[in-house]
């Protein structure tokens, strides 16, 4: 169980890195092509698509890392009338379907990608393969399925033991 732990706190701590890395370069891309409309700064045009590519892949990253922090899908409202032992399994509901969402991102993305590699398609400005942006979400979807697995996991694990959850995702009180 040690080793699976290590390897979600791995993958945990490269999607941090990605997030904090990606969105340093949207900043930077966006200030220069900021700065690139008011000089003649070559390549102003790269630079924006640069911060969209980017922002795509912080997107897609970033809803894995939500739905790992329980960020995602949550009706606080309506749980808070729900007694604190039941919780659980709204915060396992939510789970379960983010799995799917997840599953089923990964699944459309699985027939898009080959369909962009064949067509040879590329972007306007910095002329990349647009496969290569779209591999975000694939990518998003697994880990979106990945940390609904986890939570899930956890989720029973909780039914179990009959301990109230420590979700962050509205099932329960936050720790």
């Amino acid at each position: 169980m040690k080793v699976i732990h290590s390897i979600l706190d791995v993958i945990k701590k490269v999607e941090y890195v990605l997030l904090v890395t990606i969105l340093a370069a949207i900043v930077l891309a966006t200030f220069l092509q900021v700065v690139g409309r008011y000089t003649p700064l070559p390549f102003s045009s790269k630079f924006e698509e640069l911060a969209t590519f980017s922002f795509v892949w912080v997107t897609m990253i970033g809803a894995g890392a939500c739905v790992r922090e329980g960020g995602h899908m949550t009706m606080d409202f309506m749980v808070s009338f729900v007694p604190e032992n039941k919780r659980v399994f709204f915060k396992l509901l939510n789970d379960v379907v983010a799995l799917l969402i997840g599953a089923v991102i990964v699944y459309c993305a699985a027939m898009l990608i080959p369909k962009l590699r064949r067509t040879g398609m590329t972007s306007a400005a910095m002329d990349l393969p647009l496969w290569i942006q779209n591999l975000s979400i694939p990518v998003g979807g697994a880990l979106i399925s990945l940390w609904g697995c986890v939570n899930i996991v956890e989720d029973i694990r909780h039914i179990v033991k009959k301990e109230p959850p420590t979700s962050k995702s509205g099932a329960g009180k936050e720790e």
